[in-house]
């Protein structure tokens, strides 16, 4: 039996992840992470990296140790008291942050790179409009030559192998996740539960979420419109490679004109 709402609320994001997000399983990959990052991307280094749907800023902080500078944005108070409390820990670090709904960013031709990992919120809004303006805040933030890494669920696994329950293990909790696909609208929807070892199971909180998730065709297009070009798609290994079935993440990198 289903534990996720029959409807999930279509502004889930704006209140969802709170300080308790910022020690997730998922948050043990962090230089994993940045490691994959860099191999796809290749940066020549000193790159100024716009960190989009930020979080704790555990991605943008580990990229400031490696001689980046880095601006982080998400839209959760929590986390970005979080993200700039850790970036004080370091003050030689060229790491900012910056509290916001990233659709009311303004920024100009500003960044070298812009990375949306971990979803990065693409997809997460109410509509096919709103989830097209991620890219065009993203295609202006970029400066000329500039390139997006979105790291995204792969909508040919989430057709053929959904609804699912799976497992995120850590040293400190297991995280429990559902998946449903939903194909009126291409949304994957689900819900997170943190089991914390030596919490009680009984009454633990979830985390619900949708996201609207696209075909490499569909990400071209939309790149297309904003002034960018699709140049690779990436396998989670960091080899370029087209997605299939079988892989529950794709990655793909762009550039614009």
């Amino acid at each position: 039996m289903s534990i996720l709402s029959k409807e999930i609320p279509q502004d889930w994001y704006a209140t969802a992840f709170d300080g308790a997000t910022a020690d997730m399983a998922w948050t043990e990959r962090t230089e994993s992470e940045v490691n994959r990052a860099l191999k796809m991307l290749r940066p020549k280094g000193g790159e100024r990296v716009l960190d989009l749907a930020c979080g704790s800023g555990r991605h943008s902080i580990e990229l400031a140790r490696r001689g980046f500078s880095v601006v982080g944005a998400d839209i959760s108070p929590d986390l970005i008291e979080i993200a700039n409390r850790d970036a004080a820990a370091e003050p030689d670090l060229d790491a900012s942050f910056v509290e916001a709904d990233l659709r009311e960013l303004d920024l100009e031709a500003e960044f070298d790179i812009v990375l949306n990992l971990n979803d990065g919120a693409i997809g997460y809004f109410e509509t096919e409009e709103e989830n097209r303006r991620t890219f065009e805040v993203l295609s202006r933030a970029l400066r000329p030559g500039g390139r997006n890494l979105i790291q995204l669920p792969n909508v040919l696994y989430a057709k053929e192998n959904l609804p699912q329950r799976s497992w995120i293990p850590s040293s400190t909790m297991v995280e429990l996740v559902e998946h449903r696909w939903n194909k009126s609208d291409n949304y994957m929807e689900g819900i997170m539960i943190a089991a914390r070892f030596g919490e009680v199971l009984e009454g633990l909180k979830g985390l619900e979420f949708r996201q609207r998730l696209y075909t490499v065709d569909e990400l071209r297009e939309i790149y297309a419109s904003v002034g960018m070009e699709l140049t690779d798609v990436f396998h989670g290994s960091g080899k370029r490679r087209d997605p299939t079935s079988s892989q529950f993440e794709v990655f793909v990198e762009a550039r614009k004109a």
